[in-house]
């Protein structure tokens, strides 16, 4: 039997993610704090839910659950419509019940729920043929990351130090590898060349400002997310765990010298050097601007690359700066009865970044510390929604 994920469900989840682990006591054990704190914040009490967009869970014949997904509402506008968009994450079916198709029977139910679009941005080839064998569409444009490479000496090194083997190997390289690093950057040529610091003013981008200057910036696309204070309070705090590894979060508001808005960005700087974007936010004629900013501000903090989901109107900017351009290793599925609204993703009009989609809603990046920063309700407060519709 599928049926609406709920609360009471929380404490049966630990035990199902433990059946694909050889060692299920442990497993059940360490995944029991982490989704019992996080899971209702990411997944149930979230802004603006309704209780016909919901998250789902299978139960087998014990009572046990059998499978599981995550579904959160976030509201959007289709140009001049408000739409109510399903993001699903954290599809999880127990072993023993695969043979079943349990994983297709869920991902349909999903899929015939109320909402005018659905969307999977983080998932993997597995789910790939899965969805469009549902009639989802794979969204090609937002399956590209772009790549800027500053140090190409210390690159191979941080992708090698991700594995526990390579790790001594990366820290033995380094001394050469810095050496080297110049004569690299020289030999690449534009490739490996920052732009000078843009003029202008820079000061923190604050959720206050967010909400101000949003909707001026996203006006230019079909289909956009609407942003108000209950959603962006959500949002905030999950800044520093859109990645995994990635470090705390480094967000920045830029300004012209007429001191008119043009754009910001907000990035985290994993341990390795990779500056990992969350978002990019900018006029198409100010988006050169914002990135020569994002690329002086990652390198001064020691960035070896910068990288980021690529945006398709400000294509020409990323390569004007000799971004190499590259696939995910991840997919953006969509899904929508309304066939503009699925062009509106082919055709790149969609504004999407990690903020919109499953980023805030990454359980397993850095856990413990996620738990520590869960914002405490202020008793007596309550806010009210104001849309930043554009």
């Amino acid at each position: 039997m599928i049926r609406p994920l709920t609360a009471a469900d929380v404490s049966l989840i630990p035990r199902l993610l433990a059946s694909d682990s050889h060692d299920r006591a442990t497993a059940e054990r360490d995944a029991r704090p982490v989704i019992e704190s996080l899971f209702p914040k990411l997944f149930l009490n979230t802004p603006h839910s309704e209780p016909d967009i919901h998250g789902l869970v299978s139960v087998a014949e014990d009572g046990q659950l059998s499978g599981m997904i995550g579904t959160v509402l976030r509201q959007m506008q289709f140009r001049d419509r408000p739409i109510r968009a399903a993001i699903s994450a954290e599809l999880f079916v127990d072993p023993a019940h695969r043979s079943k198709m349990l994983g297709v029977k869920i991902f349909k139910k999903v899929m015939e729920g109320p909402q005018d679009l659905s969307f999977s941005d983080i998932a993997n080839d597995s789910s790939r043929a899965l969805w469009q064998s549902l009639g989802g569409t794979v969204a090609s444009w937002y399956g590209l990351n772009w790549l800027k490479v500053i140090r190409p000496g210390l690159l191979p090194l941080s992708v090698l130090s991700k594995s526990r083997l390579g790790k001594p190997l990366a820290w033995a390289g380094r001394p050469i590898a810095t050496l080297t690093d110049s004569l690299l950057r020289r030999a690449a040529g534009n490739y490996c060349k920052v732009n000078p610091l843009p003029k202008g003013q820079v000061e923190p981008l604050t959720p206050d400002l967010f909400l101000q200057f949003f909707p001026q910036f996203s006006r230019a696309d079909d289909l956009r997310p609407v942003y108000d204070r209950e959603t962006i309070d959500w949002v905030w705090p999950r800044l520093d765990f859109m990645y995994r590894n990635g470090g705390e979060s480094q967000q920045a508001l830029l300004r012209n010298h007429r001191s008119e808005p043009i754009g910001w960005y907000i990035y985290q700087l994993s341990a390795t050097g990779i500056a990992r974007v969350s978002q990019i936010v900018a006029h198409p004629h100010t988006a050169g601007q914002v990135i020569d900013h994002l690329l002086n501000h990652a390198a001064e903090r020691g960035a070896i690359a910068v990288t980021g989901r690529v945006i398709p109107r400000f294509i020409q900017a990323i390569s004007d700066r000799h971004c190499l351009i590259l696939r995910r290793s991840t997919y953006l599925f969509v899904h929508s009865r309304d066939p503009e609204i699925t062009d509106a993703f082919i055709n790149g009009r969609a504004f999407l970044s990690l903020l919109e989609g499953e980023g805030p809603l990454q359980i397993w990046n850095t856990p413990e510390l996620a738990i520590q920063r869960l914002p405490q309700p202020v008793p007596g407060q309550n806010h009210v929604s104001q849309p930043c519709l554009s």
